[in-house]
């Protein structure tokens, strides 16, 4: 096979990489799911309905803490056995998971499959197409990165309504007094279809996964140079010396901070908006928001920032990306709370908040990469993912003691604001390490 078909071949990889990406972004549709599995738990377990809502988010919880402890072995798994085994494995799992929650009919099973099994199966499948795509494009890490992963940020868009289309196919106000009782028989099917549908784009993708010949570089490319400036340090670390390294621990802590202040806005944003002055009263103008159409267009903007901040790390670097992304993130969560006068200012700000998130998934990896090489990064960027494991369950159970705690969703967004910031220093100080 000559070079030119090689280079040709790369680009399967990519669609195959988004196919992947689309089902396991579905993790972030659970705000839609639990509108309908937290009320069906309830009929099943007769709890408090608002117990049964609140619980239900250490689902979501664990499931993205399960996706990140995953990733630390699927990082290795996928550089011995090849991506494509590994995919197959988290596709696998991923369907087992979906298909025995139609099983389920309390908060322990169905943290167990939607959680633990399901939460692994992305574990595995999310690392592999990253690392088989850097591989095929070192000349486009960013752009790439972010193409690879937007599927992820896009997948709950296309879910959120595949979810409501089966739990809820006449469109049943969740107000009606016999929502429960209309939606409950849905459940069951809802969660073995969308087994099935995952497993298939997981597999699907997976078989277009490998990895280039070793030494294989694009026609034409020429490694960009090692420098202080553009933090590429020009050399090859395995795992066991990256995490002992002063910035990989630098590098960790960014992605910690960057991702828990931008999670727990998107857990607390419909809530945020939905204050209430008094019983059935809205606080604030927004309250009204239509909040399916405001989660699709974020997930689009989630989706789309992984693109564009990863491209721009092709072209300015990943350093100064980050800097500049996370400047703009902190300036969004500092101006948050005053969105709740106006609906269109509260979408454009939701969304641009959305949008910085995003980014975190492409730059990471290329920051990654150009620290300590592309020939490590699926076991490196599997440990340094373990940083957003812990922002996500802390994110996804921290936002209703936070408010509790200090009564206000202001200090809540001035403090993430705070975490955004700390990203940013933690980026402007970080230098390339040197070989020892």
């Amino acid at each position: 096979m000559s070079t030119e078909e090689k280079v040709r071949n790369r680009w399967i990889v990519v669609i195959g990489a988004i196919l992947i990406q689309l089902a396991l972004g579905t993790i972030y549709s659970w705000g839609t799911m639990t509108v309908f599995v937290s009320p069906y738990l309830n009929l099943t377990m007769n709890l408090d309905p608002i117990i049964v809502r609140e619980v239900t988010v250490y689902i979501f919880g664990v499931g993205l803490l399960s996706f990140a402890i995953t990733m630390i072995f699927a990082g290795k798994l996928q550089q011995k056995y090849g991506p494509k085994k590994i995919a197959i494995l988290g596709g696998i799992l991923i369907g087992i998971g979906l298909i025995l929650s139609a099983f389920m009919t309390t908060f322990i099973g169905l943290l167990i499959t939607y959680g633990i099994i399901f939460g692994a199966g992305i574990g595995f499948g999310y690392v592999c197409p990253i690392a088989s795509a850097g591989k095929w494009f070192p000349d486009k890490k960013g752009f790439i990165n972010g193409i690879a992963v937007a599927g992820f940020g896009a997948g709950a868009f296309v879910f959120n309504y595949i979810i409501q289309a089966l739990a809820n196919p006449t469109g049943l106000s969740d107000k009606a007094p016999n929502f429960v009782d209309v939606i409950s028989p849905n459940i069951p099917l809802m969660f073995v279809i969308l087994g099935i549908i995952y497993l298939v784009l997981v597999i699907g993708g997976a078989m277009t996964l490998s990895n280039p010949p070793e030494g294989w570089k694009p026609d034409g490319w020429t490694p960009p140079p090692p420098s202080e400036e553009s933090g590429i340090s020009g050399l090859e670390f395995e795992r066991a010396k990256t995490v002992k390294l002063p910035q990989f621990w630098m590098l960790w802590t960014a992605f910690a901070l960057s991702a828990m202040s931008g999670l727990m806005v998107i857990g607390s944003f419909s809530a945020f908006a939905k204050t209430y002055a008094a019983p059935d009263v809205f606080l604030y103008v927004i309250g009204t928001s239509d909040f399916v159409l405001i989660g699709s267009l974020a997930a689009l903007f989630n989706g789309l920032g992984r693109i564009v901040w990863g491209k721009l790390a092709d072209m300015i670097t990943y350093k100064k990306s980050m800097l500049l992304m996370f400047t703009t993130q902190a300036i969004l969560m500092f101006i948050y709370f005053t969105t709740n006068g106006s609906e269109i200012y509260f979408l454009i700000i939701t969304c641009a908040i959305f949008f910085c998130f995003g980014g975190n998934f492409s730059l990471f990896p290329t920051a990654t990469a150009d620290l300590f090489g592309s020939k490590n990064l699926g076991p490196n960027y599997g440990i340094v993912f373990t940083a957003y494991g812990v922002a996500g369950f802390i994110g996804a159970v921290g936002v209703n003691l936070f408010v509790s705690i200090f009564g206000s969703y202001l200090i809540l967004f001035i403090v993430m604001g705070t975490m955004s910031v700390g990203s940013a220093i933690l980026t402007f100080i970080i230098k390339p390490p040197k070989q020892r």
